[in-house]
């Protein structure tokens, strides 16, 4: 972070008459979503937040779109104290804080709100949980319900099998995803777009405001809404930079956080309907499967994927299971 409430500069800017620096505290914060996607304008609203919960004093500077590595290095570089804050999708981020695995279950709850809901009223084990691995949890933004978009028309789980299914690199996904009968494929989501051009897979997990983001109909033309995982995509600080800032400063960013999180939540939600009529307009196919098969081929990865005592806890503070 850059604590920019330096004399000398300020006195400087008073000298020569240039503008001083606004901010006593800037916050670089990355994550590889395009700009302007709902990721994006969550942390814009985070933005605004901060500086208003602390009369300019403090800021985000945004750098999406992978600008400042894909999301594991973003969560290494918030590790290593390198990079100051990052979002990025649970799935990468639960290979760091094990016990948030519980959110990359499949249809874990059925819709955005149902899940922010339980998010909110948990936030205190979610939070002890982040800082048992070393993070802050500043807040949990919503990447979406995640479908499938392919290169030919999935009207069932049958039309799966086979398929080379591109995932996050998370082994839940990839478990779920040879349920469901495909080659799941991991690969990072800067290569996603050439890989599905090329045909070096045939589709991919997704949700419509990626699938629209990214402009993923331009090469994957149908769109089976399977809603398979209610994604969830957490704000992070490491724990030791958090905990050095001041007081104030860091009540206005848990602040700025989770009221941001809150509206991001309700902005996604709002987006699927005009995102669908969308699709159609740019000629995508939109197919709706019969969803039973795939929850029932999910239910075995509860057990097989959910192990340590936190996850177990964290699951049933969510869900009473």
């Amino acid at each position: 972070m850059s604590n920019r409430a330096l004399p000398a500069i300020a006195l400087m800017a008073m000298l020569t008459g240039l503008p001083a620096l606004a901010a006593d505290f800037t916050f670089q914060v990355a994550h590889a979503n395009a700009a302007d996607e709902v990721q994006d304008k969550g942390l814009q609203k985070m933005r605004d937040l901060l500086e208003e919960k602390t009369d300019g004093a403090a800021t985000l500077e945004i750098y999406p779109s992978g600008q400042l590595g894909d999301e594991a290095q973003s969560i290494e570089g918030v590790m290593l104290g390198s990079l100051d804050m990052s979002m990025t999708s649970n799935s990468l981020l639960s290979n760091y804080i094990e016990d948030f695995r519980v959110f990359d279950m499949p249809f874990l709850f059925p819709s955005i709100s149902a899940l922010g809901e339980k998010i909110d009223a948990n936030w205190e084990l979610m939070e002890d949980t982040a800082n048992g691995s070393g993070f802050q949890l500043l807040g949990v933004f919503s990447s979406g319900i995640r479908h499938l978009m392919t290169s030919k028309p999935v009207e069932s789980i049958e039309d799966v099998a086979g398929l080379k299914i591109r995932t996050m690199q998370n082994p839940v996904h990839v478990e779920a995803w040879r349920a469901y009968g495909a080659n799941p494929t991991p690969m990072t989501y800067s290569e996603l777009y050439g890989a599905l051009q090329s045909g070096v897979v045939d589709g991919a997990e997704a949700a419509s405001t990626g699938y629209d983001g990214m402009k993923f109909y331009e090469v994957a033309p149908d769109f089976a809404l399977v809603g398979w995982l209610n994604m969830t995509a957490p704000v992070v600080m490491q724990k030791a930079a958090f905990d050095a800032l001041p007081e104030d400063i860091r009540t206005a960013l848990m602040e700025a956080g989770q009221e941001a999180a809150q509206w991001q939540r309700g902005y996604v939600e709002a987006q699927e309907k005009p995102l669908l009529e969308g699709f159609e307009a740019e000629g995508v196919t939109i197919t709706t499967p019969d969803t039973e098969p795939f929850r029932e081929a999910s239910l075995p990865l509860y057990e097989s994927e959910l192990k340590t005592p936190g996850q177990k806890a964290l699951l049933k503070a969510l869900t009473g299971k």
